[in-house]
């Protein structure tokens, strides 16, 4: 395999609460490879298929990410991390859709979801009521207590199976883990509806097919992969404000690091000259799904009454999106906290990108008003005024998606 002497890293990370941009950050990025000929591949290493990165371009085409990366229009390959949490059935979903030229890799490490870890995931949120947490219902936190409380196999080794293996494996974690695991929710009745879906064995046939068709597109690999690319872009999921080392609402947050814990494990092991640009995206004011902390909340109206998200449209496992002032002293704290783990990798730069300034008048909404952007005080400032393009300051074109 060849290996690259000199690599340029791209890390984008949420400051906030999830919901900033990260997908139009990374879709800039890659392009960026893409104008200078430079072999691009994108790292999801944190969280699952609960992502929601959204990616338009001008031609009329718009994607919301769950599975493969926000790169994948501007033909970066995909490597998924040994920390990264594969669904088979939102892959087979999103990628018999989109039919990308793109290839992916997927570490042997990878923890994988079933039917029945997102089915425990939804009915526990329901048993809930008005005291949910606010999940995805995608399955990522059942995904890991199953992994940690009972048998389980890797994906590879499950693929190898025999049909009727795979069936049975399957069939316990239906009809012997997750009875165990409503008592431990303390889960003592469940609608009739949910028991005719739980016991369909048609789901159990078709997640096979799934499993299949993920590993038919995909390439199983170590992180060793990156050392053939000569720009790599590390997407993040949700923010730092819901990362599990965030030490606030703890069931209210994600069971990953959001932040540099996972780039900077694997940017350490490349070889080679390295250099990084981490950036850290934030709206103009904050967002944020279901329930938890939220401080400097505020109505929608105090920031635009008119704005329209097309992406977080209201659900019924997080509700409607929350409002909050974006207070830029608490924003360069956290960022700066997180980007004291990148300066162990060599040639670090910090850089931050604000989107949706096109519904706060080029103005950040802060808690006592609105001010300048250039209060942000940062050298490398990204600047998005519509859901296609950065500047790299106020007033010079960065990025004009085609």
């Amino acid at each position: 395999m060849m290996k690259y002497s000199e690599h340029e890293i791209k890390v984008v990370i949420g400051a906030s609460y999830g919901d900033e941009g990260k997908g139009l950050m990374t879709d800039c990025f890659c392009r960026n490879a893409l104008e200078q000929e430079k072999n691009c591949i994108t790292v999801l290493h944190n969280g699952g298929a609960q992502r929601g990165h959204t990616v338009s371009v001008k031609n009329g085409i718009r994607h919301v990410f769950h599975h493969l990366s926000s790169g994948t229009f501007a033909h970066s390959d995909t490597y998924f991390a040994d920390t990264f949490i594969i669904n088979p059935m939102v892959f087979a979903d999103e990628h018999s859709f989109l039919l990308p030229d793109t290839k992916i890799y997927c570490s042997p490490e990878c923890r994988w979801s079933t039917p029945f870890d997102m089915m425990i995931n939804q009915i526990a949120e329901d048993s809930r009521g008005e005291n949910r947490h606010g999940s995805c219902g995608f399955g990522i936190w059942e995904t890991i207590v199953r992994y940690d409380n009972s048998k389980t196999v890797s994906f590879h080794e499950f693929i190898s199976m025999n049909v009727y293996e795979k069936t049975a494996y399957l069939k316990n974690i239906r009809d012997s883990y997750m009875p165990l695991r409503f008592q431990q929710l303390n889960i003592k009745q469940i609608s009739d509806e949910w028991h005719e879906i739980i016991k369909n064995d048609s789901i159990i046939e078709n997640f096979i097919a799934d499993c299949e068709y993920f590993a038919a597109n995909t390439i199983i690999t170590d992180s060793s992969i990156l050392e053939k690319y000569p720009f790599i872009v590390f997407e993040g999921a949700q923010g730092l404000l819901l990362s599990q080392d965030s030490g606030k609402n703890e069931k209210y947050t994600t069971p990953s690091f959001t932040g540099a814990e996972n780039p900077v494990r694997m940017i350490k092991n490349l070889s080679g000259k390295i250099n990084t640009e981490v950036c850290y995206i934030t709206r103009s004011y904050l967002t944020r799904h279901g329930a938890g902390l939220f401080e400097d909340e505020c109505p929608k109206n105090e920031i635009n009454p008119d704005m329209i998200d097309m992406t977080n449209v209201p659900n019924n496992y997080q509700g409607t999106l929350r409002y909050g002032k974006l207070d830029i002293k608490k924003l360069l704290k956290r960022i700066n906290d997180d980007f004291a783990a990148f300066r162990a990798v060599s040639n670090a730069e910090m850089s931050v990108a604000v989107t949706h300034l096109n519904e706060t008048d080029g103005m950040i909404a802060a808690p006592d008003g609105y001010v300048s952007i250039q209060n942000i005080g940062i050298d490398k400032l990204y600047c998005s005024y519509n859901e296609f393009e950065f500047n790299a300051n106020p007033t010079t074109k960065f990025y004009d998606s085609k």
